[in-house]
This record gives structure tokens, C-alpha cells and sequence, in this order.
């Protein structure tokens, strides 16, 4: 298992090294993760909607869900959530904010496309039932009429949660450890029913393309605090913790001991 200083170190490399991507391949890479995890959220709304009894059916349905996470850990592509604590690299002044803003709001961009185009497929294919397009509305109703103080708190909390579950994985050396790893945090932040921005934009474009109860204001409102909760959650509290320990946990290297003649 990785140090608690390897990982740090781990999360500064990979930012410098999203910084240096070319454009289409963080584009292609973006749009994904945006993908996967809406692939995650398929899974979760089939069992939420099928399981007779409702805390069960979500219950399973979080089990199910970091399938997404997990290939995206896997295979290495980019997600703007996990995405926002390699800031670390900009406190360290390994990398420069403007262009790993750049980075960021690319990827953001890119996991929209990738949450689109499922939600068009997923429609097209006809592969949510009445039953669960009703869940999937009910979802999107929910986020989308949410106080908006509220909905930036919980978009706070769930990028903590998000973070610190991939950081988990980032100690791992192995992949039945990362699985394991990042898996439990992540079904808790699903039952926790807080707010991640990449799932939200499969639930409510699928919500829209479905002729769910929502609006376009609604859906941006959305999409703009959620997105500045999450960065607030990964960006300055995960990665601002984490500038500080690493400032208090490195140990410095020992002089090198003189010889007396």
C-alpha cells in the first residue's frame, strides 16, 4: 500500500500530466467518463425501480453504481469530480491555474457530452421502462427544485465523499485493491443522496428527453451550482487538507553526514 506522502505525490504527477494532454484525447477521455458513469446510473435506477422494497432496491442500486467509477479509475479516463483535487499540483506551483483550469472545464464540458449522448442512446434503445423513467423524474424533479443553499452544500459533501474514496484507491497497488478501495465510498456517497455533477447530467437529460416536469433554468441552475460545489469539495477542501499535510508530514531529507578525518 501507497503512503499517505506517495499519494500526494501521485496526485500532483497526475495533475501536471492532465495539463499536458492533448486537447482530443482529454476531450475523448472526458466524454468517457461521462459515459461510464452514466453507465453506473442504468444500473442503479434498474434495481431502485424493480426491488419491492424501496430502501433495498437502493441499497442494491448503490452497490451497483460504482461500476462507472470504477472503470474510470481503471482505464484512466477523466472525470471532473476526482479531477479537482489534482489542484494540488497548482498549490504546489507544479502547474499554472490557468491552464489547469483550462483542463478542468474541458473535462466538465467533455463528461456532459459523454452524459448526453448515453441519455440519447438509453432513450433511443428504449431500455428504461415506464417504471423507471417515473424514478428517473422523480429524481430530476427533486434536484432541480432543490433550495439552492442546499443543493450547494451537498454538492460540497459529495465531492469530499468522492475524493477521499479515489484517494483510497490511489493506495492500492493492485486492482482487486483499487476495486475494493474505491467501491464502499462510493455506494456510500450514492446513498447518501447527495450532489455529484456528471450523474446529474445523465438523471436529468434523461428526465428531459423523457418529458419529465423539469425545465431548461432548472437544468443550468443545476448543472452551475452543483458544479462550483463539487470543485469547492475537491478543488479546496480535499486538496487545501491535503497542501497541508503535506507541508506537516514530509519528512525532509538528512543532511549528509560529514566524515571526521
Amino acid at each position: 500500500m501507497k503512503s499517505f506522502i506517495e499519494i500526494l505525490d501521485y496526485i500532483v504527477a497526475a495533475g501536471k500530466g492532465k495539463v499536458e494532454k492533448k486537447s482530443r484525447a482529454l476531450i475523448l477521455q472526458g466524454i468517457l467518463a461521462g459515459m461510464f458513469i452514466a453507465m453506473g446510473a442504468i444500473g442503479y435506477f434498474k434495481l431502485a425501480a424493480y426491488t419491492a422494497d424501496p430502501g433495498l432496491g437502493k441499497f442494491l442500486g448503490a452497490l451497483i453504481f460504482p461500476t462507472g467509477i470504477i472503470a474510470i479509475l481503471l482505464l484512466g479516463v477523466e472525470l471532473f469530480t476526482s479531477d479537482c483535487m489534482a489542484i494540488l499540483s497548482v498549490y504546489k506551483k507544479e502547474v499554472e491555474l490557468g491552464r489547469f483550469m483550462k483542463m478542468l472545464i474541458t473535462v466538465v464540458l467533455a463528461n456532459l457530452v459523454g452524459a448526453i449522448i448515453m441519455a440519447a442512446l438509453s432513450t433511443g434503445a428504449g431500455i428504461f421502462s415506464h417504471k423507471m423513467l417515473e424514478s428517473v423524474a422523480k429524481a430530476a424533479v427533486a434536484k432541480t427544485t432543490m433550495p439552492i443553499g442546499r443543493m450547494f452544500i451537498s454538492a460540497v459533501l459529495c465531492n469530499i465523499i468522492v475524493c477521499f474514496g479515489v484517494m483510497m484507491a490511489y493506495s492500492a497497488k493492485t486492482v482487486v485493491g483499487k476495486i475494493f478501495a474505491i467501491w464502499f465510498p462510493i455506494a456510500l456517497f450514492v446513498l447518501s443522496g447527495t450532489e455529484h455533477i456528471v450523474a446529474n447530467m445523465f438523471y436529468l437529460m434523461m428526465a428531459f428527453f423523457n418529458g419529465a416536469a423539469i425545465t431548461v433554468p432548472g437544468i443550468l441552475t443545476s448543472f452551475v451550482v452543483v458544479t462550483i460545489g463539487n470543485f469547492i469539495g475537491g478543488g479546496i477542501i480535499v486538496a487545501g487538507v491535503n497542501y497541508y499535510l503535506d507541508q506537516d508530514l514530509r519528512v525532509a531529507s538528512p543532511a549528509p553526514v560529514r566524515k571526521v578525518s
